[in-house]
């Protein structure tokens, strides 16, 4: 089999995963492919997915594992020669996997390939960025993120990065059969970059390919837990810096941290963000 395509579900309304896996099931490839959803012990995860009984497979988790252990433990079971990770909030196009199928096919040195991603209005949403780093970091929120909404997808070009977003991932099953592909020390957020960061160390290449297109959502699976997800950025982004960046980058993450969230711990009257602030500090101290 050709590809493997995985998602996971939990905290998204019916109509978001009807969208998802109708557009995925309706491609139109010129190989065979796999549907593997993983319920992320979803609510009325029975009645979301019968819709699609008999097109799927279907993994049921007793509990929210987090987004990497709930992909690993599809890649898993996938029989894929490519594995396509696509978040739950999204919609492909008809021609979206034979397009990143057939790049990857002529990149043999490839590591991951992502698509053009769209808001739901057809607008540009940045999905790829350059390697990870405080400066990449600080550039994309302070520049790169505001400027993406001027972007005319009509200009943009097939090119190398550091990083492609996790909502549509293409990757090789033969680079992880010794391991998981995602990092289970990360819960949510940053799995992407990591992946990203390990793959280049290894010599393999990251792409940006628009040819390509998907819609994103995005946020449609974490927007109802606001504190937590708070908490688990800043968790998975420390991880990250401590495991690929050098000993003074984490250092100065840290210091930015500890001073934005005791100014928060202070000031804020919303028990939640309060909560949520002295967590992150508590993260400080490892």
């Amino acid at each position: 089999m050709k590809l493997s395509v995985i998602l996971v579900i939990s905290h998204e309304k019916a109509e978001v995963i009807r969208n998802a896996l109708g557009s995925a099931l309706a491609s139109q490839a010129p190989f065979a492919f796999e549907v593997i959803v993983v319920d992320n012990a979803a609510a009325d995860a029975e009645a979301k997915l019968k819709p699609f009984e008999g097109r799927i497979r279907v993994l049921r988790n007793n509990e929210n594992l987090g987004f990497t252990r709930a992909n690993n433990r599809a890649a898993e079971i996938a029989g894929g020669e490519y594995l396509l990770f696509l978040n739950s909030d999204t919609r492909v196009y008809p021609d979206t996997f034979a397009l990143l199928v057939g790049f990857a096919d002529s990149e043999p040195r490839s590591g991951a390939v992502g698509p053009l991603v769209l808001n739901p209005d057809g607008s540009f949403q940045l999905s790829y960025g350059a390697p990870l780093s405080l400066f990449s970091e600080f550039r994309q929120k302070a520049w790169a993120t505001p400027a993406s909404r001027q972007v005319d997808t009509r200009t943009l070009k097939t090119r190398e990065v550091g990083w492609v977003s996790g909502c549509c991932l293409l990757t090789r099953r033969e680079y992880f059969q010794g391991g998981n592909v995602f990092d289970e020390g990360i819960f949510l957020y940053f799995d992407d970059s990591e992946l990203c960061a390990r793959l280049r160390s290894q010599g393999r290449r990251v792409f940006f390919f628009p040819p390509a297109r998907i819609v994103h959502l995005g946020g449609a699976s974490v927007s109802a837990i606001p504190a937590r997800t708070a908490v688990e950025y800043r968790r998975s982004q420390l991880h990250v810096y401590r495991k690929h960046l050098p000993k003074w980058q984490l250092a100065a993450l840290k210091l930015y941290l500890a001073l934005k969230y005791r100014w928060k711990l202070s000031r804020s009257r919303d028990e939640d963000q309060r909560e949520a602030a002295g967590q992150i500090l508590e993260l400080l101290k490892k």
